[in-house]
């Protein structure tokens, strides 16, 4: 018998976001909400440099900092449009 839930929380994601959460969810073999109640009872037993490093792993960058340039160059890209020019060289 599934746990019944009567409280509901509404989560606005970007299409991106989204894709990425099924992703890490399928990897886990959970859905979406188990897997996001899974991270919420896991973070307060978890440093804030293991989750970093939990994160970086399941986006398969070496560091987060490499992560994080690597998403800044993206956006500057996408915004500039540039990204797409390049690619079609």
């Amino acid at each position: 018998m599934p746990i019944e839930r009567k409280n509901s929380f509404h989560l606005l994601l970007s299409d991106d976001e989204m894709k990425l959460l099924k992703l890490l969810a399928e990897r886990e073999g959970l859905n979406a909400s188990d897997y996001l109640r899974m991270v919420i009872r896991t973070v307060p037993s978890t440093s804030t440099q293991a989750l970093v490093a939990r994160v970086t792993a399941a986006l398969g960058s070496g560091s987060f900092a490499g992560l994080l340039e690597s998403h800044v160059e993206a956006t500057k890209l996408a915004a500039t449009g540039t990204g797409a020019k390049k690619r079609a060289k």
